[in-house]
């Protein structure tokens, strides 16, 4: 049985560093742009193809929900996409043993741990948040809102420091309010 210091300690362990500090990266046009659109249905047909930006402020009509698919598809994360400059950011803060969070509004993390992994990054599968993952239990009814609980619990779990990148700026407010708390 593994002691609650231990426990800890391992926790804020990234490649041998530990530290209680984190930089949280959005994905989709902060870290990659690509071409996937969510779609917009209304009576069983595809009405409009979004774009993550669109989609970031898009407010469903009533009768309309969303489609994911293409953003669970893992070909066209690895095939299609183009890294932003953010990108040159989030590597040479691994290689300087920064501990590294994903923070997306897609639902698979486990296509991000493994994207991640074969461009050379190995992020620690407990800091990657898909935020529409049912597994996370985030409560919030917006995108903000459940990028702030995941924010409040890497707090709780002790990081002090935390730098967020994230191409909307809706979540960044919402991530900077947080800093008093």
């Amino acid at each position: 049985m593994i002691s609650l210091r231990d426990y800890i300690l391992e926790q804020f362990t990234v490649a041998g560093t530990q530290s209680d500090k984190i930089l949280l990266f959005d994905v989709d046009d902060t870290l990659i742009k690509s071409d996937v659109k969510v779609h917009v249905i209304k009576n069983g047909e595809v009405i409009k193809k979004l774009s993550s930006t669109e989609y970031n402020s898009y407010k469903l009509q009533p009768g309309e929900s969303f489609d994911y698919s293409e953003f669970e598809d893992e070909d066209i994360l690895n095939n299609r996409s183009v890294f932003l400059k953010y990108w040159d950011t989030l590597q040479r803060e691994y290689k300087d043993g920064t501990h590294i969070g994903i923070l997306t509004a897609r639902s698979n993390k486990d296509m991000f741990y493994r994207f991640f992994k074969s461009n050379g990054i190995t992020i620690k599968n407990e800091l990657v948040f898909a935020i529409n993952d049912p597994r996370l239990n985030l409560k919030g009814s917006t995108i903000e809102d459940r990028k702030a609980e995941v924010i409040k619990r890497l707090a709780k779990w002790g990081y002090r420091t935390m730098v967020f990148f994230d191409d909307n700026e809706a979540n960044l407010k919402t991530a900077k309010k947080l800093e008093k708390s």
